[in-house]
């Protein structure tokens, strides 16, 4: 018998950057295993350029594994995105349509990182001053109808306000989570599981 849930959407579980073993790093491994006990299709799979994470390599990548694992219907994924897979997902999303996203440490710029900034996904000043590469938040807005976004108050990397700008963006209320003492989410943490099932 098949151990898929009769049309239940497909968890793809984008990775942070650095990580090339993604099933041994953060709790990308303990979320696969979780999912697949619980029969729902879940695709944990080592991303390409692990340690740069762009752009142009990782969306259609995750291109790839919809239309390798949910070809009747390409849009019956949910993508869980962590710091550069919640980038991946935000932009994944301006493009092509999806059943969920959850958003887990996102951050809004590149904070002044010349690597970050390099992976493509953050709004930029063009030469003459205007805005290049902006959010189009209302294209990810169109294409995905449930959100879910992560921080936590004590975040190394990511500022609160970066994590707001996210929010405010796609308009998010109660599916916006604050937690405390979270960090950057390098553990496993129920809540994520429990969204991820609430849109399942």
């Amino acid at each position: 018998p098949s151990r898929m849930k009769v049309n239940c959407p497909t968890v793809i579980i984008c990775p942070g950057n650095g990580c090339s073993s993604i099933r041994e790093s953060n709790w990308y491994g303990a979320m696969f295993r979780i999912l697949t006990d619980k029969k729902i299709p879940c695709i944990c799979e080592d991303f390409p350029d692990p340690l740069h994470a762009r752009r142009d390599r990782w969306i259609p990548f995750i291109r790839s594994l919809a239309e390798n694992h949910s070809s009747r219907d390409l849009s019956n994924v949910i993508l869980v995105g962590h710091s550069s897979g919640a980038q991946a997902a935000l932009r994944y999303s301006e493009t092509y349509s999806v059943h969920g996203c959850v958003l887990v440490s996102a951050t809004y710029s590149d904070l002044g990182d010349a690597h970050e900034r390099a992976s493509g996904y953050y709004p930029a000043k063009s030469e003459n001053g205007e805005q290049a590469n902006p959010y189009r938040f209302h294209e990810m807005k169109k294409n995905c109808k449930n959100w879910f976004q992560f921080h936590s108050d004590n975040d190394p990397f990511i500022p609160l306000f970066e994590a707001e700008r996210i929010r405010d963006g796609l308009g998010l209320t109660d599916t916006y989570k604050l937690l405390p003492g979270r960090s950057h989410y390098f553990d496993y943490s129920p809540e994520i599981l429990d969204a991820i099932l609430s849109l399942c």
